[in-house]
């Protein structure tokens, strides 16, 4: 027994002394931090207006506050991007001779608020290729308000999915072929708007605009201004699928044909100096088809729309 007691206790303090050891001792030196994730923001002048100007709506009053920039270097890391709850953007596009891409939009989760404006009218700008700004990926989006985009250099806005979106605004959005007579013999150029899903959409105001909407993928429309389209009306002003309207405007428009057949009856109804003249240039007090639904009050409503040369019906089979 006695022999065999001093390499126990040897291996006794040994492992004591190996347990006692610091944790982490012997152990290489730390790696450090991996740095925080960059988006990429693609075009330099919408990553200018983030990191260089005042985009950033910090306190919900729809004006600009702040850059995005927090830590000041220059780059947009995805923590400062899911900070952002609303963005002010305006654009020169005259001076840039060409429209903004967003691409890198989609990395704000957390926005709310979208307001984009710029600067075109009547002067040409040219993009290589059709864009299309695609907010879908946006769930928590709640107003979108989108102004003087040219729509011959576009081919959608996509919204569709957005669950959250309640406003619309999409303002002065027309072809800029200039003021030349001869531009006006080109195509017409109509951008589309895609909103499947968008079903909690209750406000639209596309004033001014050259646009493709189907309104029968937003039923949840209450309030509606698609006055002085200047060239973009529709060739049938179609409303029937909005059965929970209640406001329309559609003022300042040749129209020729009005479905207001829809099973409700509207509470509010503006519609100055419409009608369809000779050869669809003058505008007249009166139209020549209107589709209602059989109710008093929704024929009274159209009293100052119709004349002697009006068609009312009810079936609505254009």
């Amino acid at each position: 027994m006695k022999r065999y007691f001093l390499p126990l206790l040897l291996f006794s303090a040994l492992f004591l002394a190996t347990a006692c050891e610091p944790e982490g001792s012997g152990d290489k030196e730390p790696e450090p931090p991996v740095a925080e994730e960059i988006i990429e923001i693609p075009d330099e002048h919408f990553k200018h207006a983030l990191v260089s100007t005042n985009s950033i709506d910090t306190n919900g009053d729809n004006e600009g506050d702040s850059d995005i920039d927090l830590n000041n270097d220059g780059e947009i890391q995805r923590s400062e991007a899911e900070l952002i709850e609303g963005l002010i953007l305006h654009f020169n596009y005259i001076e840039f001779e060409r429209y903004v891409d967003l691409s890198g939009i989609e990395n704000f989760l957390n926005l709310r608020h979208l307001k984009m404006s710029g600067d075109h009218r009547h002067n040409k700008v040219e993009n290589e290729e059709l864009i299309t700004y695609d907010l879908s990926g946006l769930k928590k989006l709640e107003y979108v308000q989108l102004s003087n985009l040219g729509t011959n250099a576009f081919e959608a806005i996509d919204l569709r999915g957005l669950s959250n979106l309640k406003e619309l605004i999409l303002l002065n959005s027309r072809p800029d072929y200039g003021l030349d007579f001869e531009d006006w013999n080109k195509p017409i150029a109509f951008m589309d708007i895609k909103l499947e899903g968008a079903s909690n959409l209750t406000v639209m105001d596309i004033t001014n605009s050259f646009l493709n909407i189907d309104f029968c993928k937003v039923p949840s429309l209450k309030r509606l201004n698609m006055s002085y389209l200047e060239g973009g009306e529709p060739e049938i002003f179609d409303f029937h699928c909005l059965t929970n309207l209640e406001w329309l405007d559609i003022s300042d428009n040749h129209i020729d044909k009005l479905i207001l057949k829809n099973s409700s009856v509207l509470n509010t109804l503006i519609a100055r100096d419409i009608g369809y003249g000779e050869d669809g240039f003058a505008n007249y007090p009166y139209l020549e088809h209107i589709c209602i639904d059989d109710i008093p009050e929704e024929f009274e409503q159209i009293a100052t729309l119709r004349d002697e040369n009006t068609v009312v019906v009810t079936d609505c089979s254009y």
